[in-house]
């Protein structure tokens, strides 16, 4: 597939001012207007209707004389983003979940994610399920072997209901899938030819809406068998439809999105959302009543509970109230502890960056992951590496407060500027042979050190216990450093402690009995006597996982099948002056590097353009946008 977006952009990140992001007008738009495309949907439907107030505010801030171009819906919507045939385009929010959806399987839906577009979450549409009262049809499970339309290929509705019948249901036997128009359909369920029909839109529908009360149709519950944050639940109540007589419960809905192409000039966004908000009222008087729903408090509460939809990183400034910073970034590539593997993978990726990039860099030790996001959102890092999940620990962290948080603001920082997976770190729960703990379902009421409150091991522990549902306050939590915690679990001090790093760790592999202390049973210079041992952590299959070998550790005596890894990412300052045509040269550099006697790493030969790929297509949200068309190339 052809590069079609303009990559430079992503290197000249442009900067909204203070004033932009606090809705002061910086100034009007071009006064000659350009010719441009918002991509919607059916020329009956909300999408190509709501688009005439889009419309207006593009001509007022963004200098863009917007053609509403009518298509099948979501789907089609974001190939046109990628294409650059869309400018701007109306999606649901969960094409930005990856699953096996034919567009998503695609390039072009990882460049779309990667591009993360997203700057508005407009009004919510209901996943309408309808059937007819003949046909048996109660459940989606019951849509097995059934006649059931689920939209046409291009559309959001057929996105959504894939996912629900194909991804999150497990169904004995699979429907008869037909794929036209919903509004098509209604008429067809209505009459008996077909058992049921997907329909995702606002309610109320007007197709739906205009059936008579005796039509023979009802609605079923739109349900996923398990959580998932990026729907939310909209009851319909039965006063929705005439012909509906009962309310329908813990029904999912999705958000429309209004997402913006590379062409669109990040630095008048600011009065572009403004123009939008401003003249809602105005715009759903003239165009569509879903105009006045518009809320600002709806698009932060999308932000804060759904961070891998795309959100721009300009955008979530401007609903944050917070300028994004500008900062110069120090010539340090930031590691982490002297001891740890992070060190011996930055001094071997230093002149990598010097031969590719022309950049010179000098080593920052820091306290780990959290602290090298902070140090680069601060401008103290050029490059640093950081685990995949310190963006969900921001997340977390960011629930407990109302608008959005620096927190939340650094972990979409950090979503945006990763290049690469390195390598999986191996996570490590340690504890006493004497504490009672078998796994990690038994810290409550433990005394567990969490590591430092900057580094990785921190932010993993963190995640483990939120997996495991276990609240901090349930524990006695310390967090000190893993080698200053390490004797205090052999002295039953500590009962538990987390360790991030690659196994073996050496000063694991490396302990011994204390020799001013006495631990019963434990013997200087046997370290299989030692009191402690590695068990079992419980989490979700989406975790890497492998089997950490006892011959890692001599006190270790059996072996730990299913052990969870976190991924290790190598991450650059969005600020970093450079040539985004020579980040292709930069990770096919990395990909080069193999554990030898030029390397100090012994993680090189895991580093594979395999691993890049595989991660890319789950999650391209997590790329660079200049990685990201290395890692389409790839697949292409």
């Amino acid at each position: 597939m052809p590069k079609t977006f303009i990559t430079k952009r992503l290197s000249l990140i442009p900067i909204l001012t203070t004033a932009l992001f606090l809705g002061i007008p910086a100034g009007s738009a071009a006064s000659t207007l350009k010719a441009g495309k918002i991509c919607t949907g059916p020329t009956t439907g909300t999408y190509y209707q709501y688009a005439g107030g889009i419309i207006d505010a593009a001509k007022e801030t963004l200098g863009l004389d917007l053609e509403n171009v009518s298509t099948v819906g979501s789907l089609e919507n974001a190939k046109g983003i990628v294409s650059g045939q869309c400018d701007i385009a109306i999606v649901q929010s969960d094409i930005y979940i990856q699953s096996g959806a034919d567009f998503q399987t695609t390039t072009e839906s990882k460049l779309f994610s990667a591009n993360k577009g997203s700057v508005a979450a407009l009004y919510p549409e209901i996943v309408h399920i309808l059937v007819n009262r003949d046909s048996g049809i109660s459940s989606v499970a019951d849509l097995a072997g059934k006649k059931v339309n689920v939209g046409e290929k291009g559309s959001g509705t057929y996105l959504t209901a894939y996912k629900l019948l194909n991804v999150y249901n497990q169904m004995v036997s699979a429907p008869e899938y037909v794929y036209e128009a919903p509004s098509t359909a209604v008429a067809k369920v209505v009459a008996g030819t077909l058992d049921a029909t997907f329909y995702v839109a606002g309610a109320p529908i007007s197709i739906l809406a205009n059936l008579p009360a005796d039509a023979n149709v009802t609605l079923i519950p739109a349900t996923f068998t398990m959580f998932n944050h990026d729907y939310t639940i909209a009851d319909i109540p039965a006063t929705t439809y005439p012909w509906l007589h009962c309310d329908i419960t813990n029904n999912i809905a999705v958000s429309s999105l209004l997402t913006i192409g590379p062409s669109i000039d990040r630095t008048l966004l600011g009065a572009f959302l403004d123009k939008l908000y401003a003249n809602k009222d105005s715009y759903a008087d003239k165009y569509h009543a879903k105009w006045a729903g518009l809320d600002k408090a709806a698009t932060v509460a999308s932000i804060k509970a759904a961070g891998m939809n795309g959100w721009n990183i300009e955008v979530s400034h401007y609903f944050a109230g917070v300028p994004k910073p500008v900062v110069k970034p120090q010539p340090y590539f930031c590691s982490a502890s002297p001891l740890g593997t992070y060190t011996k993978v930055v001094l071997d990726l230093i002149p990598v960056v010097k031969s590719t990039l022309g950049i010179s860099l000098t080593e920052k030790h820091t306290a780990g992951s959290l602290d090298n996001v902070m140090k680069s959102y601060n401008g103290e890092c050029a490059m640093y590496l950081v685990q995949r999940d310190v963006g969900g620990y921001f997340v977390t962290v960011d629930q407990t407060q109302q608008s959005i948080s620096e927190e939340l603001l650094r972990g979409y920082f950090w979503y945006g500027e990763n290049l690469m997976p390195l390598y999986a770190e191996d996570i490590h729960l340690v504890i006493n042979t004497n504490s009672g703990i078998e796994s990690s379902l038994d810290l409550v009421g433990k005394k567990v050190n969490m590591g430092e409150k900057l580094s990785g091991t921190f932010v993993t522990a963190i995640t483990m216990l939120l997996v495991n549902n276990i609240k901090i306050e349930e524990m006695t939590p310390s967090y000190d450093s893993p080698v200053a915690a390490l004797p205090k679990v052999i002295s039953g001090e500590y009962d538990a402690m987390f360790v991030i790093s690659k196994a073996p760790v050496s000063y694991l592999a490396g302990a011994d009995c204390p020799t001013d202390i006495n631990v019963p049973g434990c013997i200087v210079g046997d370290p299989t006597t030692l009191p402690i041992k590695l068990v079992s952590i419980q989490v979700p299959n989406f975790f890497p996982k492998t089997t950490l070998s006892a011959e890692h550790y001599p006190w270790q005596m059996v072996e730990l099948p299913n052990s969870p890894q976190i991924i290790t990412f190598l991450g650059i300052s969005p600020h970093l002056s450079r040539d985004e045509n020579r980040i292709a040269d930069l990770i096919s550099a990395v990909y080069d590097l193999k554990v030898g006697e030029t390397t100090l790493s012994p993680t090189w030969d895991e580093t594979s353009v395999e691993q890049g790929i595989a991660l890319f297509k789950l999650e391209p949200v997590l790329f660079h946008w200049d990685a990201a068309q290395y890692f389409a190339d790839m697949i292409k």
